[in-house]
């Protein structure tokens, strides 16, 4: 009995000495106290959630449409406005589920954000999608949670597989970071990662491709080639991208007045689906879409780019698989 009592005796001395060292912490620093308790109730609420970056609905629908219309309302406020009705360059099955394939990604995928994302799309794409977004992007407060009430997803081959298998059409930027890094407002490129990722699991869903251009995204924003150089340098240090843009007035983050003309380009069907597709088929799959996507380029570029834009075409850039050459083709017409 008396060591039960020594015990509880030593047990209720640490309790009151870790109280009187959390009082004294609050009334020193009360500051630091409440942001570590912010910062701990939000990393809870994030694993709560956690399950809704992946496939699960994270807010009603009429809530993402809210949201949808306040974004779009928000860039509209800067001028940043469609320029006409976005136009399909062949009737398509909106009954059909798709991979939707944009381009360009821009300095921060501002249009797709504000427009394109399911279900705040309705009304401005033919066909609902979930976004799927950069894993780094979920990682910021507020931002994460915006991206998922849009219906936005983490973009991981486990989620795509999950969403594809469901029946849901998707939204890809091949190009991700590492195009978004070398957004130019002077030449279109569309890039492609090594492995063609997108690809594979389109052909092992059976899932047909939709390329997606939009046309003024490059342009919101201005970057010089050192605010590109310095961005690769603090991405390669942090993980984190980062572009140092300007915009209206020489303002940066404030969008120049842009027409945005979105246009989508004829499905690239895939075949039968394969659940180990060869690199042949994959590499054969890609020839078409890099057709189907210079095909929509150069029918639209002269309607939605400044001349000057317009002429120098879209270059085509598959990276090199250790990140270090980049192997291009020169703008050029789509041959059928």
């Amino acid at each position: 009995m008396a060591s039960d009592d020594e015990d509880d005796s030593g047990l209720m001395k640490l309790i009151k000495r870790v109280r009187s060292l959390i009082n004294r912490a609050f009334r020193r620093h009360p500051r630091l106290i409440r942001v570590m308790v912010t910062f701990g109730l939000y990393r809870l609420f994030v694993r709560a959630t956690k399950r809704y970056e992946l496939g699960s609905s994270y807010a009603p629908k009429w809530v993402s449409h809210i949201v949808g219309v306040c974004l779009t309302a928000a860039v509209g406020a800067f001028g940043v406005v469609r320029g006409t009705p976005d136009k399909l360059m062949i009737p398509i099955d909106k009954t059909r589920q798709y991979m939707i394939v944009w381009h360009p990604h821009g300095a921060f995928a501002t249009i797709p954000a504000a427009i394109c994302s399911w279900p705040g799309a309705v009304g401005w794409f033919p066909v609902r999608f979930h976004a799927c977004i950069a894993d780094v992007l979920f990682n910021i407060p507020f931002v994460r949670e915006i991206l998922m009430i849009m219906g936005a997803k983490r973009v991981n081959r486990e989620n795509v597989r999950f969403l594809l298998h469901e029946g849901h059409s998707i939204g890809i930027q091949p190009g991700g970071i590492y195009e978004q890094l070398r957004t130019d407002p002077m030449q279109e490129v569309a890039y492609f990662p090594p492995n063609l990722g997108f690809i594979r699991q389109a052909i092992e869903a059976g899932t047909p491709l939709l390329p997606a251009y939009l046309f003024g995204e490059n342009q919101i924003f201005d970057i010089s080639d050192t605010s590109r150089s310095v961005a690769q340098l603090v991405h390669k240090w942090t993980g984190v991208p980062i572009l140092f843009v300007r915009g209206s007035f020489g303002i940066p983050l404030i969008p120049r007045k842009t027409d945005i003309h979105i246009r989508i380009g004829r499905p690239v069907e895939v075949g039968e689906k394969n659940p180990s597709p060869t690199d042949e088929r994959v590499r054969k799959v890609f020839e078409n879409y890099k057709i189907a996507l210079l095909e929509l380029f150069d029918g639209c570029k002269d309607e939605c780019l400044p001349p000057e834009i317009a002429k120098r075409g879209l270059k085509i850039i598959m990276r090199d698989p250790k990140g270090k050459k980049i192997k291009g083709a020169k703008p050029r017409k789509a041959s059928l």
